[in-house]
């Protein structure tokens, strides 16, 4: 195994440490996957669709603790069938509460160790509005205030990039607000043409830009435009399945603005970054888990995008494409987790928080360019650079899958086992579709009685949302998961 450790002392074997540990068992372990925290400033119509697909998805749980427990706003049936599918997955009891129940279970003493998807100042003022005893684990909420808005992370990033004449910083971007976007965006559309003409690439490279409202989060409170031919395509929220087609830019940006508008609460934040659409030749993430002072690196991971859209569908082991991918990867995984930490040193100085007290993990989205976007370097006499995406200060869809792995595998969530887990090969699938006259509960039961056989070659799959489109985890041999996944389907619709 390649060593893992990227920043800071290791006096102690943290590798083999859990995440949560404490001088003393914890009686009482909590996930909270407040996806209200993930989109704290979107129309609360939005949040609350996501939360009905994702508010079951909670891997991200202590599992060392005595009792193991899962906060939500309202116990439901189709909560607590999931949270007995997982139990008898983990071989311990996991139980949806409401934040008066865990106060009540809560022994004198007794200080519940909360772990929020993500840890945003918002999660601790509704956690200890009941539980005031609550300890709540991850990066500190000064450090995920700033790091999770989009404007002031590119703000931050620039800060960096421009310090050290790094080759990783953001694209080219503007930020305007809601009521302004129009007339920037037209502006910064004559930037990009303008852009392109001077290096000869007009034909070759289509104008395009992402705009993101500032508090936006997996492309949620987002649109993508770019030319086609002689029309303007607009993405929504990353859904390809309903691109729009508009005769020309101006339509096409009003459209975008009654967009954001519907998304967006715009007395919380009313900022908007308007960043250039880059020809990629692939978008990994990086994530790093945080411990006392010491930094490990979870290495690159792969991003599953659907065809037409800049939306994360899932996520996996980073396989590269390519050998071109391959160099790159050998050449600037260690880069992009040193830039990383560094970024998260400046942002604890700025903050005030001693980085050596912090345990939590983050992570980065970063852009490779494409040929042709590496052609436009060339012309602007730039260096080969990557592009800064995004900043996640939080669990991802990818490191919650992998606690989710050692959960149910009945291992200490170490980073040596996370590793071992990304190593052995994961992949998550937020959104699979299964046919109409399947149950998305009959589906779960025989889940549950294929990963009991597979397990015993060291092959998972894991339903985390019981919904259809269906959350699935495959892991181990992946291609063997998702074949065995694909064949119990295909017997149930032949048995319906």
């Amino acid at each position: 195994m390649k060593n893992n450790w990227v920043g800071g002392p290791c006096s102690i074997d943290i590798l083999n440490t859990s995440l949560f540990a404490t001088d003393k068992e914890r009686a009482i372990g909590v996930g909270f996957h407040n996806i209200g925290g993930v989109l704290r400033a979107s129309n609360p119509a939005i949040v609350a669709k996501l939360d009905a697909h994702y508010g079951e998805r909670c891997g991200h749980v202590p599992f060392d603790a005595r009792k193991l427990r899962v906060l939500v706003d309202v116990p439901t049936a189709a909560i607590d069938a999931q949270m007995s599918y997982l139990s008898l997955l983990l071989g311990k009891e996991l139980k949806a509460v409401t934040r008066e129940a865990l106060q009540a279970e809560c022994r004198p003493g007794e200080r519940p160790l909360v772990v929020p998807y993500v840890n945003v100042p918002e999660a601790g003022q509704y956690v200890h509005a009941v539980v005031e005893d609550a300890e709540l684990w991850g990066l500190p909420a000064e450090m995920v205030h700033v790091l999770k808005n989009k404007a002031d992370f590119y703000a931050l990033a620039d800060e960096l990039s421009e310090a050290s004449q790094d080759n990783l910083r953001a694209p080219d971007y503007i930020i305007t607000t809601l009521d302004r976007l129009p007339d920037a965006a037209w502006d910064f559309l004559a930037f990009i043409e303008d852009l392109y003409a001077e290096a000869g690439l007009t034909a070759h490279y289509p104008a395009g830009m992402i705009l993101r409202a500032a508090e936006s989060d997996g492309n949620y409170g987002s649109c993508v435009l770019y030319a086609r031919g002689s029309s303007v395509l607009l993405v929504r929220d990353g859904d390809a399945d309903v691109i729009q087609m508009y005769p020309d830019w101006k339509s096409a940006l009003l459209a975008a603005q009654m967009s954001l508008a519907a998304a967006m609460h715009v007395e919380k934040e009313a900022r908007i970054v308007i960043s250039r659409l880059v020809e990629l030749a692939d978008s990994p993430g990086l994530s790093v888990v945080l411990f006392n002072g010491s930094v490990a690196s979870l290495r690159w991971n792969g991003q599953l995008q659907g065809q037409d859209s800049k939306a994360c569908v899932g996520t996996s082991t980073y396989v590269p494409k390519t050998a071109f991918l391959r160099e790159m990867q050998q050449r600037s995984e260690d880069h992009t987790a040193h830039f990383f930490i560094t970024m998260l040193k400046h942002t604890a100085q700025k903050c005030g928080i001693d980085f050596s007290a912090i345990r939590g993990l983050a992570n980065i989205d970063i852009m490779l360019p494409g040929e042709i976007e590496v052609a436009l370097q060339r012309s602007r006499k730039q260096p080969l650079t990557h592009y800064l995406a995004e900043c996640n200060p939080r669990w991802t869809n990818y490191t919650d899958a992998i606690m989710t792995i050692i959960g149910v595998s009945r291992r200490e969530p170490t980073i040596n086992n996370m590793q071992s887990v990304i190593q052995q090969g994961i992949s998550s699938i937020d959104k699979s579709p299964l046919p109409l006259q399947l149950d998305p509960a009959l589906v779960r039961e025989h889940v549950y009685e294929l990963d009991g056989v597979l397990k015993q070659e060291g092959i998972r799959i894991i339903c985390r949302m019981t919904k259809n489109p269906m959350g699935l985890i495959f892991a181990g041999d992946v291609p063997r998961a998702q074949q065995e996944f694909n064949q119990l389907i295909a017997s149930l619709i032949a048995d319906n």
